[in-house]
């Protein structure tokens, strides 16, 4: 049983608009058991919308169509449907209830717009929702439709308050669907793919995909059937030799980040980190910010970017820049230690590097980066080279720093000979 999902909307197909409404759809569709088969993005012209609609309805077992159901002129899903299905538009009184009353603050105060906002194709079934467009859902054929609003936030209530309750209801048990997500930091997809090569071989029934997401390779090992303890057993075996296979590169499964993980292991330590940063500009201070409860382990940031600030805010001693460069082993340990002292916690990591385009030298090119981590035993860098651009180089710096804290929370010690994403 596939499903079908038809993104509605000009600022879709003009690329204003990412369609994010639609990736969320298919995932709690596929979480639930009821994969789609197809996502399609058509504009507000109706012709279009109805030969999207018509064909979806013949070769679907469900089918999702949002956006277009608000009150301007250019929603006209409503409008379509009515005369793609032959169901003339009818005013749903229970919307226009909730529209008039003294609750409402959807700030509508045309009754033309209320009137449109209530108008539904005959037989629809509101899905009660709290946003200002409305929700519903049309059996056609015994096809279930379910049409709505393209805002993110009214979407993603519907789907999980309303649309799949309500699919598990009217369809056959959908397959019990098991998929876990491996993120690696450190190898590129095709080493990967060799690793995992005499895997897939004996792997029946599974699936296993490769997705670049730079500056990581993210594996997805996917299995369907229709007994889920059965299907339990086997994915779960599998995933264990996965791992095995992929080792130490693995930093994050499923919706988990790097960061995430970096926090539990020092939540579980009871330790604090804290960070100066160059070349990143403060790029690692925002991702592990960005985990909800980091200011139980992350103390604070700093973005030394002059030679000056290096100097006065974590007092690297203003010889060794001169001697050495800012760009240096030691420079980079100096920072580290330096930070790590001032701010009275466990670990110190520091990026000092050149990001480019300009700044290289034969000695030290665009790319070059030093990372140090220092610990209450004792301060250690590593030169690094990243090539690509500006922001590439960035990103990969900031996440080895991580990755490189993560190994060493993991095995207690510094771990020599670090490799890294080429």
């Amino acid at each position: 049983m596939f499903g079908e999902i038809i993104a509605i909307g000009d600022e879709l197909i003009s690329g204003k608009v990412l369609n994010t409404t639609s990736t969320f759809a298919a995932k709690q569709f596929f979480s639930a058991g009821y994969p789609v088969s197809r996502i399609t993005a058509v504009g507000d012209d109706p012709e279009n919308i109805e030969d999207c609609l018509l064909a979806a309805i013949k070769r679907s077992g469900f089918v999702i169509i949002t956006g277009g159901l608000g009150p301007t002129e250019d929603d006209i899903t409503n409008e379509v449907v009515s005369r793609v299905l032959g169901r003339p538009l009818v005013v749903n009184q229970a919307i226009m209830d909730r529209l008039e009353s003294p609750e409402c603050h959807c700030g509508l105060s045309s009754p033309r717009f209320k009137r449109k906002l209530a108008m539904l194709p005959q037989g629809a079934e509101f899905l009660n929702p709290r946003g200002h467009a409305a929700g519903y859902l049309i059996v056609h054929e015994k096809v279930p439709l379910f049409f709505l609003p393209g805002v993110p936030k009214q979407l993603e209530d519907h789907m999980i308050n309303q649309v799949i309750p309500r699919l598990s209801q009217m369809l056959d048990h959908g397959l019990t669907i098991r998929q876990r997500t491996f993120k690696v930091f450190g190898l590129q997809e095709t080493e990967v793919n060799e690793m995992l090569e005499s895997l897939e071989a004996d792997a029946k029934g599974f699936s296993i995909g490769y997705y670049p997401n730079f500056p990581e390779v993210h594996i997805t090992v996917t299995l369907k059937g229709e007994h889920g303890p059965d299907v339990n057993q086997a994915f779960f075996g599998m995933c264990e030799k996965v791992e095995a296979l992929l080792g130490d590169y693995v930093i994050a499964l499923d919706d988990e980040t790097l960061e995430d993980v970096l926090g539990r292991l020092l939540t579980e330590r009871g330790s604090m980190l804290a960070l100066a940063e160059s070349c990143t500009g403060g790029l690692i201070g925002h991702r592990v910010t960005r985990v909800p409860g980091s200011s139980h382990w992350f103390e604070h940031g700093v973005v030394t970017y002059s030679n000056r600030s290096k100097e006065y805010l974590l007092g690297v001693p203003a010889a060794t820049i001169r001697r050495h460069g800012a760009v240096s082993r030691p420079t980079a340990i100096a920072m580290a230690q330096g930070v790590r002292e001032r701010s009275g916690v466990d670990f110190g990591l520091a990026v000092t590097g050149i990001a480019g385009p300009e700044g290289g030298t034969p000695d030290k090119p665009v790319g070059t980066v030093y990372i140090a981590l220092s610990t209450p035993e004792k301060t250690v860098a590593e030169r690094f080279f990243f090539p690509g651009r500006r922001h590439m180089v960035q990103d990969l710096a900031a996440e080895t720093a991580l990755d490189w804290l993560r190994r060493y929370l993991r095995y207690d010690s510094y771990v020599p000979g670090y490799r890294t994403a080429r």
